[in-house]
């Protein structure tokens, strides 16, 4: 007599299929995900369900089409990308991405959509990242923070693609490089402070949260420098409070300056 999955714990038999898939251990798994080796058992056992970020970093591992089953769990919409077993054509798809084909009104064939369909999907966690030395609310750890929506980009933009999330940046200490109200992606898999040297990263601290800045290592310490330079340098040498979440690999943002300009009356002629 066949045993059947029980509803509630669906996600065990596609979970046991991806390791079968990419020949990975719960270990392996556990490891790429960032997760405890038995977190996975668990999830196995059916006696935990993954969370929407473990979803989809699954459902990145696999990759489309057959990351689909755990991009849905994690609440993806997957109407919002393309299927490559779509049989009807796409219309007036519009891109604006360099590694995309740039199309503006007219139809996709099948063979287009399937050439471009190496998308990520990433998490934008309700996590709040900034600069100064106040945090401006209370602070959300990675172990509790939720998936606020998801962001779809090129596969080629994530050199990790199972360990990139999002976050908003608030404030002017990263202008005008990083404009305020930016959604930054995050390569978690970059956390060594030797590499990132000189780069632009995100630390956590238990206390003070998250804060976005280029790393400077000095031969005694490690210090946060703000692209706008009215913010102070913050140390963050003390590796037991100041933990590297990754390194900013792209950010996205609106542009402020039209609504600026429609705020502002232009000057008077002498």
């Amino acid at each position: 007599m066949l045993k059947h999955t029980t509803p509630s714990t669906e996600w065990i038999g596609p979970i046991r299929s991806l390791l079968d898939e990419l020949s990975l251990s719960q270990a392996d798994l556990a490891s790429r995900l960032g997760v405890s080796r038995a977190t996975v058992t668990r999830w196995i056992k059916g006696s935990h369900e993954p969370t929407s970020a473990s979803y989809l970093a699954m459902g990145n591992l696999l990759g489309h089409p057959k990351g689909g089953y755990f991009w849905e769990r994690a609440g993806v919409d997957r109407s919002n990308f393309p299927d490559t077993k779509l049989q009807s054509t796409l219309s007036s798809l519009r891109v604006n991405l360099r590694d995309f084909t740039l199309v503006s009104g007219m139809k996709l064939t099948r063979g287009i959509v399937e050439s471009k369909s190496n998308a990520v999907v990433l998490p934008l966690l309700n996590i709040v990242a900034y600069g100064d030395r106040v945090p401006p609310g209370p602070h959300v750890t990675l172990a509790q923070a939720e998936v606020l929506d998801v962001l779809m980009a090129p596969l080629s933009w994530c050199a990790h693609p199972e360990k990139m999330l999002c976050m908003q940046l608030v404030g002017d200490s990263m202008s005008p490089l990083i404009p305020p109200n930016s959604v930054i992606a995050v390569d978690t898999g970059l956390n060594d402070r030797a590499q990132l040297d000189k780069k632009l990263a995100v630390f956590s601290h238990r206390d003070l949260g998250f804060k976005v800045a280029r790393l400077q290592r000095l031969p005694a310490s490690d210090i946060l420098i703000s692209a706008n330079h009215t913010y102070l340098p913050v140390d963050v040498t003390d590796q037991s409070k100041w933990k590297v979440v990754g390194a900013v690999a792209w950010w996205v943002s609106k542009d402020a300056l039209p609504h600026a300009a429609e705020n502002s009356k232009p000057a008077s002629g002498t």
